[in-house]
């Protein structure tokens, strides 16, 4: 059975992994967005990516703006 202070350092290792790929899966909706790569925004891409992601439009595309991180 862990100690409390393995227990307290699991819980900071997973926080760590968690904010990891926080950060990877916003890069990742950020640039989805063909508007972000140069290219003509597609019409529709917004509800596509928000479905993907399990977030509501309205925070994908707080993401696709970068007004999230």
């Amino acid at each position: 059975m862990p100690t409390d202070d393995e227990r307290l350092q699991r819980i900071q290792t997973l926080r760590a992994e968690l904010d990891a790929k926080r950060t990877e899966l916003f890069t990742e909706i950020h640039d989805a967005f063909h508007e972000n790569r140069g290219k003509p925004q597609v019409r529709g891409w917004l509800a596509k990516v928000a479905k993907a992601s399990d977030y509501t439009r309205e925070y994908v595309a707080q993401i696709r703006d970068g007004k999230v991180k």
